[in-house]
């Protein structure tokens, strides 16, 4: 019984603080950039619907219509050839919230991105293989014939490191 009459004004109290740390975040929101950075992340534009319902009822109407315009600003500079391209190079996929013309010629850019992603990866992991044969090559308790099949080993690694950055020089070729 006596927990209860404790925990009861806990409960009211920590109701109030939620409730003014909504009103401080709602007042404060700039819904205009709130709608553009959600659409420049090529993100759903329901996070503007939960978002007017999270201030609904604060002290601050929510502005989803200044979200909403700040939204289609935002994904318009999403939904383009060139961001695609950008995204598949972070290794992230496209996101649907772009309209279906755009979102067809953003396909191919995003491809591109995606494949140098990866060619990036295969050349960051070739380096951490040659940095660690380079160690093995310097250390003094190895023999002569295993520190020459080092070096053989770590001008093969160069070569493919090569091969992929040509690879890679000729795969941005095709974007510019």
């Amino acid at each position: 019984m006596h927990l209860r009459l404790i925990l009861i004004p806990v409960f009211f109290t920590l109701l109030s603080a939620c409730a003014e740390l909504t009103d401080f975040h709602c007042g404060n929101i700039n819904w205009y950039d709130f709608g553009y950075n959600a659409g420049l992340e090529g993100k759903s534009s329901l996070v503007i619907t939960r978002e007017a319902a999270l201030c609904d009822g604060s002290a601050t109407l929510p502005r989803a219509d200044r979200a909403l315009e700040g939204y289609n600003a935002g994904l318009r500079n999403y939904c383009t050839p060139r961001n695609a391209f950008s995204v598949g190079q972070r290794g992230e996929e496209l996101s649907p919230a772009c309209p279906s013309a755009e979102l067809s010629l953003m396909r191919q850019p995003h491809l591109i991105g995606l494949r140098d992603h990866r060619l990036l990866q295969q050349i960051k992991d070739l380096e951490q293989d040659r940095d660690a044969l380079e160690t093995q090559r310097d250390s003094t308790e190895i023999d002569e014939d295993t520190r020459r099949q080092i070096r053989r080993d770590i001008r093969d690694i160069d070569g493919r490191i090569d091969r992929l950055e040509d690879r890679r020089l000729l795969l941005l070729m095709l974007v510019s």
